[in-house]
């Protein structure tokens, strides 16, 4: 539970930090784009008012008789925004012009002062000022010349930075809603990539626990039957010889169901492959059913394996399916019989690579069949990892096993391997 617990804070510490990274990295693009559109609303502005003054100022001229206003007066510039004034005089005392554009309530002491600075640098000055709303305005100055080339005063712009500033809300409102939209759904995609990037973790700790109880359950039992032969020979050491044959069965069986457990551990973690190679599946068989007809004294003593076979080659590994082979026959013995009755098990290898095992046991139900193949399910009771293993063999080498009822009583299982 504590690893568990683990893994789940791992998950959500990977979400927020998921989280977190989009958020500034979508603030950090949000306020980027808001500048760049401050600073573009800024140039736009600070452009049009210096077209406005240069073409002012190409539009103004003197005569003997004083400043022309008529063409600027004539012509577009004079109208529209941003507004504009002229000013004559060093330093400039009096506004000749002013356009018709809806006028900023500019003080007249603030265009004097740009004026004057203009004339002076004898170049464009821009200033920041306020109107007599205190709202911001700016403005831009260009000196203006008389015939001789002395500067006679200037043409003053006044800019209304507050244009297109609705334009500016609405995209910054845009961008809060996508930044918030965009972190929620980033905020889920992590959840959901952090827990399949966590997937191979889980699935190792569900095999480990796994494998833990698959040792437990199947070792419990002979462990327990071994500790109580051991404690009945030593307590009467007359039953030695009948019960130290039973004895090294219990310990034969310990050894066989310790290699499963190894054998899986080491390949569901990747240290051990198959190793499949050409071999006799028949000759296998036999082996197997050699070493499995004839038991050392024990309850299996006279149980009856007939064997049959075709000669029959299949590319497999060895050992694996030796295991899944003698897990089948050990299953029947154990559990295809009648109690007191001995086993009568059929074993029977075809082409291209089938094995069949029957019994002639209490059977299985068709509908529960499949269910035969989990960890520690049968008719009679636990068989602990025998089919699981032989079903996980199949599987691993392409293969099927399925589990039949037998005709006349009892159960069919077919091992089968590609050719």
């Amino acid at each position: 539970m504590g690893v568990r617990r683990s893994l789940r804070l791992l998950r959500w510490r990977l979400t927020v930090l998921y989280t977190v990274v989009a958020a500034c990295g979508l603030v950090a693009l949000a306020t980027l784009a808001v500048n760049t559109d401050t600073h573009l609303r800024e140039t736009r502005l600070d452009n049009a008012m210096e077209t406005r003054a240069r073409t002012a100022v190409a539009l103004l001229y003197f005569t003997d008789s004083g400043i022309q206003l008529q063409d600027i007066a004539q012509d577009e510039v004079g109208t529209g925004s941003p507004q504009l004034a002229v000013l004559l005089g060093t330093p400039p005392v009096r506004s000749v012009f002013a356009s018709s554009a809806p006028a900023l309530p500019v003080r007249a002491s603030h265009l004097h002062g740009v004026a004057a600075e203009a004339v002076d640098a004898g170049t464009i000055v821009r200033a920041e000022g306020r109107d007599d709303h205190g709202d911001p305005t700016r403005l831009l100055a260009a000196p203006l010349y008389d015939n001789e080339g002395d500067a006679a005063g200037a043409v003053v712009v006044v800019g209304d930075p507050t244009e297109g500033r609705d334009e500016h809300e609405k995209l910054v409102a845009a961008l809060i809603l996508g930044c918030v939209t965009l972190v929620t759904l980033a905020a889920l995609a992590g959840h959901a990539l952090s827990g399949r990037s966590m997937r191979p973790a889980v699935d190792a700790l569900e095999r480990q626990e796994a494998f833990l109880a698959d040792a437990a359950h199947d070792l419990r039992t002979p462990v327990a039957t071994l500790r109580t032969l051991a404690e009945a020979a030593l307590a009467d050491p007359g039953q030695r010889s009948d019960l130290l044959p039973r004895a090294v069965v219990l310990s034969a069986r310990m050894g066989d169901i310790i290699d499963d457990l190894l054998t899986r551990a080491r390949l569901n973690a990747g240290v051990q492959h198959l190793n499949k190679e050409l071999l006799r599946l028949d000759q296998l068989v036999e082996s197997v059913v050699d070493q499995l007809a004839d038991p050392v004294g024990g309850p299996g003593a006279r149980d009856r394996i007939t064997f049959t076979a075709e000669e029959c080659t299949v590319r497999a590994d060895a050992h694996l399916v030796t295991r899944a082979v003698a897990n089948l026959i050990e299953n029947a013995l154990r559990h295809g019989h009648e109690p007191g009755v001995p086993a009568e098990v059929d074993v029977v290898v075809r082409r291209p690579g089938r094995v069949t095992v029957s019994d002639r046991g209490p059977g299985v139900d068709p509908a529960v069949a499949s269910a035969l193949f989990g960890r520690f399910q049968s008719n009679g009771g636990s068989i602990g990892l025998g089919l699981s293993i032989t079903l996980w063999a199949a599987d691993l080498h392409g293969g099927t096993l399925t589990a039949a009822p037998r005709p006349g009583g009892g159960a069919v299982f077919d091992f089968s391997l590609p050719a």
